[in-house]
């Protein structure tokens, strides 16, 4: 009797074993099925965005073929503006050629007078050093003249 209660008792634990294992499969199901409905929904939502944007596409392209004489005179106008630009940009590159030569030029001058400059320098540095030699020369005459008077 006692082993047949306790095969009760071992039969009612692995049900209970068996169905807390299901609930858990079935909240694990459950928690699947929330995860898909929301990537769902975010689906939609990414989905509903291109055909909005599809739409006022389609809006902006209607409304685009009507303005479309509008857009005829206004690409005439603007060949005619590029063909002005046209001319100005030959008329500043005559200019930019003219002004480079110019450059070239004052370019060619600096360098000449830097080179003068550079000259006189080295002329002035001789200079002073010839009348530092002469002035060293002289300072060594006096104290040598100085130590014979103290001497």
């Amino acid at each position: 009797m006692k082993e047949y209660y306790n095969d009760i008792t071992k039969e009612n634990l692995e049900l209970i074993r068996m169905h807390r294992e299901r609930v858990k499969e079935i909240e694990n199901q459950i928690e699947q099925n929330t995860i898909t409905i929301e990537s769902l929904r975010d689906k939609k939502e990414e989905l509903t965005k291109p055909l909005e944007r599809a739409l006022s596409e389609r809006d902006t392209l209607q409304k685009q073929i009507a303005n479309f004489s509008k857009d005829l005179m206004a690409k005439r106008n603007a060949k005619a503006r590029l063909q002005v630009l046209h001319n100005k940009k030959k008329e500043y590159l005559e200019n930019k050629e003219e002004l480079e030569k110019k450059f070239k030029q004052l370019e060619k001058e600096k360098k000449d007078m830097y080179s003068k400059f550079e000259r006189a320098i080295d002329q002035l540095r001789s200079r002073a050093n010839y009348k530092n030699q002469v002035l060293d020369e002289v300072l060594a005459v006096r104290q040598a003249e100085l130590e014979k008077k103290e001497v």
